[in-house]
């Protein structure tokens, strides 16, 4: 399976999205300048978020192939971005 296979460079690591990152995807998806034309809401809260994920990446990881990256630093593994 060739899903969202886990990127290096030297400062980052462009990987999936895992249910322990739904504090940074909250701080990422809360942003309202950063998400001001995208087809979603900023999001208001930790659980919404976690919904977000379950509606969103969640079912993109079980597909054959497919393209949902957390950009993180190397120095932390925290996502900071996502494409």
């Amino acid at each position: 399976m060739n899903n969202t296979p886990t990127l290096e460079t030297e400062r980052l690591i462009l990987r999936k999205f895992t249910e322990k990152d739904m504090e940074a995807l909250f701080l990422i998806l809360k942003d309202e300048d950063t998400n001001k034309f995208l087809p979603w809401f900023p999001m208001k809260d930790l659980r919404e978020t976690e919904l977000f994920y379950k509606e969103r990446y969640a079912p993109k990881y079980k597909l054959p192939q497919a393209y949902a990256y957390a950009i993180c630093l190397k120095t932390d593994n925290i996502p900071l971005g996502y494409h």
